[in-house]
């Protein structure tokens, strides 16, 4: 199926149009397509991305982890020269993946891709005040696909509300008697979700500070928007 966009055509599955997704996927796919080479592998910025659809950048991201659970792309973020994380690399699916069993290698490929993904939205959330690990080793390696299958069901969305209520939190931030601050492993430990969830580090006695991103702040916070006019 192909798809014309500024007097380009893109490329993308035909089972696309039978996909659960809402209007802004669907675009967000185009988008990204549109910028793929004949392989299907593309590396627009979420700003480009956003620019070329009219979609709030925020809500990019939402698309992006909606196509990826639907099977229709891949997604890996990529590190710059100096050590960050510069890109990401979309790759477009066009064949339904069939269900078979992974093998040990491939297992670790997409635990390293889960974890490299949740460590981009910690940055992207936290990043501002809260320390940025490094490198992902084993441990964390495991850990963030341990709590990505238990505690977040398989939808990094809901990783990136959790991420918004540390950095709500004038406590997780530094603003404790000690200055302690949280750091990403500790987001990862059961207990800390436990008690983020409860809202034991809410701000009680002043308003909460949003996120640099202007999102959600917590869990009960975050929802899909509703489609506007042209559906944005």
């Amino acid at each position: 199926m192909t798809a014309k966009k500024n007097g380009n055509f893109a490329c993308i599955p035909a089972r696309a149009a039978s996909a659960d997704l809402h209007g802004y996927d669907f675009r967000v796919l185009v988008e990204i397509a549109r910028h793929a080479d004949k392989e299907g592998r593309a590396h627009p910025s979420l700003s480009l991305i956003a620019s070329g659809t009219g979609i709030a950048r925020r809500n990019v991201s939402r698309s992006i982890a909606a196509l990826e659970k639907a099977g229709l792309m891949n997604h890996q973020p990529q590190k710059g020269e100096a050590g960050g994380w510069a890109h990401s690399v979309y790759e477009i699916i066009f064949d339904a993946p069939q269900e078979i069993e992974q093998a040990p290698k491939q297992k670790r490929d997409a635990g390293h891709g889960i974890a490299a993904q949740m460590l981009v939205i910690w940055q992207e959330e936290c990043g501002d005040i809260l320390p940025v690990p490094q490198k992902l080793d084993r441990a964390r390696t495991a850990a963030c696909q341990a709590r990505f299958e238990d505690s977040f069901h398989q939808d990094l969305e809901q990783w990136r509300a959790l991420c918004r209520e540390i950095r709500a939190s004038a406590f997780c931030c530094g603003g404790g008697n000690r200055g302690w601050k949280a750091d990403f492993d500790w987001a990862l430990k059961p207990k800390s979700i436990r008690n983020l969830l409860e809202g034991k580090y809410r701000d009680n006695r002043f308003p909460r500070h949003r996120a640099a991103s202007n999102g959600p702040v917590g869990f009960e916070d975050y929802e899909i928007l509703p489609l506007g006019p042209g559906g944005t």
